[in-house]
């Protein structure tokens, strides 16, 4: 019973987080403290994941954009990196990257659509949510990591 509540309390504030990032493309503190909460909460509820693997996850994907936004401003937003580094705990790092290489993907899709209608010009520096886009991919993620991982290795062998 724990495992669907934290579970459906992430879910919701990933939509939350989204919709508000989109509108605002600002993430108020609130939605943060709430997913530390569940975060914390789930290292109880899936016991399945280390807390080495959860502090790996914290970081390893914060950690470098972090690095990358102090050589380029504004390459990410500063929700956009603590986002990451709240459901890296949450997550696990696996669970993570792939969520993380799917925000990535369709952020992607988002920009291609943008330069496609034309509403943003190509070489005009331009700022998107990205929010929206790395929520969809954490939500998806937080159900089937393990199937996108296992089908995306199915290449390999």
């Amino acid at each position: 019973m724990g495992k669907e509540i934290v579970t459906a309390a992430v879910s919701i504030l990933l939509l939350a987080v989204a919709w508000t990032d989109f509108k605002t493309m600002e993430i108020p503190d609130i939605l943060f403290i709430s997913l530390g909460v569940c975060a914390l909460a789930s290292t109880w509820v899936f016991p399945e994941i280390p807390v080495s693997e959860r502090f790996t996850g914290a970081v390893c994907v914060s950690a470098p954009m972090y690095l990358l936004c102090l050589f380029m401003k504004d390459a990410f937003g500063e929700g956009d990196i603590l986002l990451l580094l709240i459901m890296g705990f949450y997550l696990g790092r696996k669970a993570l990257l792939t969520g993380t290489f799917l925000g990535f993907f369709f952020g992607g899709m988002e920009a291609c659509f943008l330069l496609s209608t034309r509403k943003v010009k190509f070489g005009e520096h331009a700022h998107m949510a990205f929010g929206p886009a790395l929520c969809a991919g954490l939500f998806l993620a937080q159900f089937c990591s393990q199937e996108l991982i296992g089908w995306y290795m199915s290449f390999f062998y």
